[in-house]
């Protein structure tokens, strides 16, 4: 079972060699520690002091409460006698006089009754505050009858005041009379909990001051016990992951070491196991790095699980875990474990109170078969674990000889990466979207190529995966960006002034600290108006942090760029989502408009983002047109922008001056 020492003192002892020297900075260290006390004693009556400044505090409030209470009561009481009083006066100055008072006493109540609705309640004096309030609701219009009845008849006004006003009334005073009693028993009761609270805290704080002294001692005693145990928690430190208590890449390798000398001398196979959780990132992102390690920790629990006592699970580091199978007969064997493996850690996970699921991908090499060395055998289990995971993930693979041609292939397109860039091997070829309204070409999007100088032009599915994971994209996007920018004001100037390019933002770019820095300089570099300019994004980039996300579209809005979704209809938004984003564009996935004349759902789901665009006020382009009949029938739906090979396929910028200057109602008919 994995154990985790989370005693700061404890793990100070391993880190610190038994030494006279050391044994007078721990005699210091306690005679501070005994000082450190008496002086948090010290605070703690300071503490109870204010408890008892409080326990005044407290008497004050509930004393408040009963002064504003008993306004209610008096002026309720006082609006009923100036009441009666009116009906009796036959002097219409005193009559007067007493409506002034009568209406006087109501606001008196009612500031009253809402400063006490200010103070802290129980649910008994909210009770009866409500009680008083639909009393009250009743008494009040029959005392404005009685009031206007005095003009009139005077003697019907004496009788409803009788008959109904004061009975009326009597109730709300009854309800007041409750709810002053009330205040009183809440304030005697909080002024005994609070005196009680001071008499025991004052006990505790007399007692633990005296046994703060004893315990001083005593954790003195114990440190100096475990002091002596240094050098054996230092070496265990070292040899083990401070997280899950797993051996770590030092002991693993000794380990290994030794199952290959028993292997050898018995003649058995020996499996080596690379594990990588799938996803892992994502935890991180969503639950914080405390979620994280707590799965890695639960993970480790159950790779334990799923092996025997003689094989070896060790932590690399981060989410990579290594399993060594001993004394195997067959592959078989092996193999059996990898699959229990597997089933175990794809189980859900209960993380901080949310189920989660997290698979792994496993790569296997098998001594003798896939090498002799320890090293050799980690690093051909790491790279059939790398294909595991191009594979689809959650799954193993054993390792073969081809994939080390394939590994040092791609280590070759990652060094041929690192100078690309330098070289200006990066351009962009350009798409454009076609207006069918105007037959125009309204805007050009920016698709990126390497111009590599052994194997031609590369499509972005051959090294933008590589490109994000090396970090190099930022630096990448940050130069084509200047080059969209400074290539669509050339345009500009040679006549196509309406013309917008738009240009495609990795999750990276678009999450990277340097991004409106970035923009700013390839507007200010090039001279775009920066509406001419529309950041692409995928459906994926925004889901993972909505919030923050509305955030940096909203300062790129504000920079004055368009913003766009490309590829909509295949990722993860949702209604709510396109409402809270401050969106310019949808761009209808080719996933749609390639069966369009087959599938007749794709063409009603097609109909239903165009009237969400047309509802939202948002523009829609449809990408992936390729036939006169997939055209026609977008025309047909009122799609006005439509992108595609139909048009152009992406084309190097010398090139698209030629399509600007095209009339292309000519090719595909008037709308």
């Amino acid at each position: 079972m994995i154990l985790k020492n989370k005693n700061p003192t404890a793990r100070l002892m391993r880190q610190l060699q038994l030494s006279p020297a050391w044994k007078i900075a721990l005699l210091l260290g306690f005679i501070a520690q005994l000082l450190l006390i008496l002086f948090v004693t010290a605070i703690g009556l300071n503490q109870l002091a204010a408890t008892s400044k409080n326990l005044g505090t407290v008497v004050d409030v509930h004393m408040r409460k009963q002064n504003l209470t008993k306004v209610m009561v008096v002026s309720a009481r006082e609006r009923t006698v100036n009441l009666f009083r009116m009906v009796e006066s036959v002097d219409p100055f005193d009559r007067d006089d007493l409506f002034l008072q009568f209406n006087h006493n109501a606001e008196e109540f009612i500031i009253a009754r809402a400063d006490l609705i200010k103070m802290p309640l129980n649910s008994r004096e909210r009770e009866l505050l409500d009680m008083q309030r639909r009393f009250t609701g009743v008494s009040v219009p029959i005392q404005n009858r009685v009031v206007d009845l005095l003009n009139e008849n005077v003697h019907e006004a004496e009788t409803l005041l009788v008959k109904e006003a004061i009975p009326a009334q009597n109730k709300v005073l009854e309800v007041l009379s409750q709810l002053d009693k009330e205040t009183q028993n809440t304030a005697f009761l909080a002024s005994r909990k609070a005196a009680e609270a001071h008499d025991v805290a004052r006990f505790w704080m007399y007692a633990l001051s005296s046994v703060a002294l004893l315990i001083g001692l005593i954790v003195a005693a114990v440190v100096v016990y475990f002091a002596n145990r240094s050098s054996r928690e230092r070496e265990h430190l070292a040899t083990h992951d401070s997280l899950t208590e797993l051996p770590n890449r030092m002991l693993f390798q000794d380990r290994l070491e030794q199952a290959l000398a028993r292997a050898l001398r018995h003649g058995e196979l020996v499996g080596v196991l690379f594990i990588d959780l799938d996803r892992f990132k994502l935890v991180n992102d969503t639950l914080g790095h405390a979620g994280g390690d707590k799965l890695i920790c639960e993970v480790a629990i159950r790779l334990l699980s799923a092996v025997r006592a003689e094989d070896v699970v060790a932590r690399l580091g981060g989410d990579e875990f290594v399993v060594v199978i001993t004394e195997a007969r067959k592959v078989s064997q092996i193999l059996q474990a990898v699959e229990k493996i597997i089933a175990l850690v794809g189980q859900p996970y209960e993380i901080e109170g949310r189920e989660l699921f997290s698979t792994c991908s496993i790569g296997v090499s098998v001594y003798p078969n896939d090498g002799v060395s320890s090293d050799v055998l980690i690093k051909n289990a790491d790279t059939a674990m790398y294909h595991a995971k191009a594979g689809g993930r959650n799954r193993f693979q054993l390792y073969d000889q081809a994939m080390n041609a394939m590994a040092e292939e791609r280590l070759q397109l990652e060094t041929d990466l690192h100078y690309a860039l330098e070289r200006n091997e990066f351009v962009f070829h350009y798409q454009p979207q076609l207006n069918l309204k105007t037959g125009k070409v309204q805007a050009l999007e920016a698709l990126l190529r390497w111009e590599h100088p052994q194997k031609g032009l590369l499509a972005p599915a051959a090294f933008l995966e590589l490109l994000e994971e090396t970090g190099g994209i930022i630096e990448v996007g940050r130069k084509l960006l200047i080059d969209a920018c400074t290539q669509l004001r050339v345009w500009h100037d040679a006549g196509f002034p309406d013309l917008s390019v738009a240009v495609n933002i990795s999750g990276k770019e678009f999450w990277h600290e340097g991004l409106f820095a970035n923009v700013q300089n390839a507007l200010r570099v090039s001279g775009l108006p920066p509406s001419c300019l529309q950041m692409e994004l995928t459906e994926g980039i925004f889901m993972q942090d909505t919030e923050r996300a509305t955030n940096r579209i909203m300062a790129l809005k504000n920079l004055g760029v368009g913003v766009a979704i490309d590829d909509f209809g295949t990722g993860y938004s949702s209604l709510a989502h396109l409402k809270r984003f401050p969106l310019d564009c949808l761009k209808i996935d080719r996933y749609f408009v390639k069966d369009l004349e087959d599938a007749h759902i794709n063409e009603a789901f097609i109909s239903s983002i165009l009237a969400l665009c047309e509802g939202l006020n948002l523009c829609s382009v449809a990408e992936g047109v390729e036939n006169s009949h997939q055209l026609e029938r977008l025309r047909t739906l009122g799609c006005r922008v439509v992108q595609g090979y139909l048009v152009s396929r992406p084309i190097p910028a010398a090139q698209v001056e030629g399509l600007l200057a095209r009339d292309w109602h000519q090719g595909f008919g008037d709308t």
